[in-house]
């Protein structure tokens, strides 16, 4: 008679642990990989599809199967939203294309491709350490991600089999059999754990491949998997923006009337999902089944919910009422028809876009001065990405600028245009600067370097001219003002003499205590303070020296 061996339960954990923490890399390694070979394109891409909800639907669908998230689109959809290069209608659509482009990865893992995820790892390493050609090295590393997201879920599929064995187990997914609600809220909460509705349901492809679970079961899973993975997104837009904020509700709105709709209809959903297996995946593993389940129920309830996108915004401003004050851009008025009919309108649309440029960069040199003494990561975040919106921006209305500057121009139009030029680009290396500033303060928080009293009192004194200068150049701008411009200039006269005086106080410091390290890239971050007032010194000195300007 056979004695089923004792488990070791440390091993078993081990292995769940190390198993998670392979999978869940791997899919970052792979998104991150994949979003670099894309590049800077991915992001125009879906600027310039998504005109329409049902463009924005595919694109959604094809963001995330390169970014292997969900949340990483929604994520990316957020910020393009918050720039105004994308309204709530169209994001609705890229998200609610995210759940269809979730389930991929389900359908890759129940083809049981791990036996090759070590070759996967292997190969992959090769090309991400040994070939020196970028583009080659970042497909390297998507290799060897995908390779561990395999060989993870093999080696917790290994451990998690022990389970089975229990007679609790086994009990705990026939209650849920019954109660199949039960069986959505674990999904939910195991979801919400893991931060990833893919590990979820690679774990329990791999439990209902041993008949461990019933599909009634395994399918109320599935569904509290989609509810779970609107949670992270939930988390990630509390503090953002109204934009964020809606995008979240949006989001939860969707998967939620879906799983619960599903859930109602539960038994015919899995009578039917049997009939398909048998029909066309016979002789196929079990787990293909629930990725058949999942596919088919992110893809109905996208056609459902499709037709009430306009709903769903609605209801998403009733939950989150309120102006948007982060949504200061709104790149539709830089219309192509302008540039012919109305050159001079053209340019005031321009304008208006870098007057929105200008509040972004005071923005994000407010969240650096924060930054710089309270190590605060949403100040962080949110600086990056309005980093990445000014760029935007910029590059948008540079075109749009060009293109101005093809048409026949007279002397007076030709040389806004110009100065309108100069002034995104001075805006531009603003904000550059206050990324650097982010930089610095990163690696001091990191290294725990504190401030002395006396570093502390320097820049305080040169954060609050240079936030002066800021506004006042933006004014300046705004107003066509030269008694504002010319203030400007004094400005930054005296933020080039204060930072000469900082820097021989910040020497003085380093010689009294024989170091440096108490006020470690003080001289860099002087420097990038002192640039921030040049950049807004050229703004003022092209309104000074407008020929044009008439009183």
């Amino acid at each position: 008679m056979l004695v089923n061996a004792p488990i070791d339960w440390t091993q078993t954990i081990f292995m769940v642990i190390g198993g998670l923490g392979l999978f869940l890399y791997g899919i970052h390694l792979t998104g991150e990989s994949l979003k670099l070979l894309a590049g800077t394109k991915l992001k125009r891409l879906i600027e310039k599809t998504t005109n329409t909800p049902l463009k924005g639907v595919f694109m959604g669908i094809l963001v995330t199967v390169l970014l292997q998230t969900s949340s990483g689109t929604t994520a990316l959809t957020i910020s393009l939203v918050r720039a105004g290069l994308m309204t709530l209608p169209q994001a609705a659509g890229i998200i609610i294309g995210a759940n269809i482009g979730t389930t991929v990865t389900s359908f890759l893992i129940g083809l049981n491709i791990s036996a090759i995820a070590l070759p996967m790892i292997g190969v992959g390493s090769m090309m991400a350490f040994f070939l020196s050609y970028k583009r080659w090295k970042r497909a390297g590393s998507a290799l060897l991600g995908f390779g561990l997201i395999f060989f993870g879920l093999s080696t917790m599929s290994g451990a998690l089999k022990v389970f089975t064995e229990l007679p609790a187990f086994e009990q705990m997914f026939v209650r849920f059999e019954d109660a199949p609600l039960y069986g959505l809220l674990a999904g939910a909460v195991l979801t919400f754990m893991v931060q990833s509705s893919t590990a979820t349901i690679g774990i329990l492809q791999d439990l209902y491949e041993t008949g461990a679970i019933p599909l009634i079961s395994a399918i109320a899973i599935v569904l509290g998997s989609n509810v779970g993975t609107t949670i992270t997104a939930f988390i990630a837009a509390i503090g953002g923006s109204v934009a964020a904020k809606r995008t979240a509700v949006i989001h939860i709105v969707f998967n939620l009337i879906g799983s619960l709709l599903f859930l109602l209809l539960i038994v015919p959903y899995a009578y039917f999902i049997n009939i398909l297996q048998d029909v066309f995946l016979s002789g196929e593993p079990r787990a293909m089944t629930l990725s058949l389940a999942h596919i088919f129920f992110n893809v109905f309830n996208t056609i459902v919910m499709f037709f009430f996108i306009n709903q769903l915004v609605g209801l998403s401003k009733k939950i989150i009422p309120g102006e948007d004050t982060d949504d200061l851009t709104n790149v539709d008025t830089l219309q192509e028809r302008l540039i012919k009919d109305s050159p001079p309108l053209a340019l005031e649309s321009a304008k208006k876009i870098i007057l929105s440029m200008g509040d972004l960069v005071k923005n994000m040199f407010a969240l650096s001065v924060s930054y710089s003494f309270k190590a605060d990561k949403k100040a962080l975040e949110k600086g990056r990405t309005l980093e990445e919106l000014v760029d935007t921006l910029d590059q948008k209305t540079h075109d749009y600028l060009v293109k101005i500057s093809q048409d026949d121009l007279n002397a007076q139009l030709a040389h806004l245009q110009a100065s309108y030029v100069d002034a995104i680009r001075d805006l531009e290396r603003i904000a550059d600067h206050c990324q650097n500033l982010f930089d610095f303060f990163e690696h001091r928080h990191e290294n725990r370097d504190i401030l002395s009293e006396g570093g502390k009192r320097d820049l305080q004194d040169l954060y609050a001219v240079t936030n002066d200068i800021i506004a006042i150049t933006l004014a300046a701008f705004k107003e066509e003002d030269r008694n504002k411009a010319e203030k400007v200039l004094d400005l930054e006269d005296g933020i080039d003499e204060l930072v000469r005086a900082k820097r021989r106080q910040y020497i003085k410091r380093v010689n009294e205590n024989g170091k440096a390290t108490d006020d470690t890239l003080f001289v860099d971050i002087l420097s990038n303070i002192e640039r921030i007032g040049d950049h807004c010194e050229n703004i003022a000195l092209n309104i000074l020296y407008d020929e044009y300007y008439h009183d």
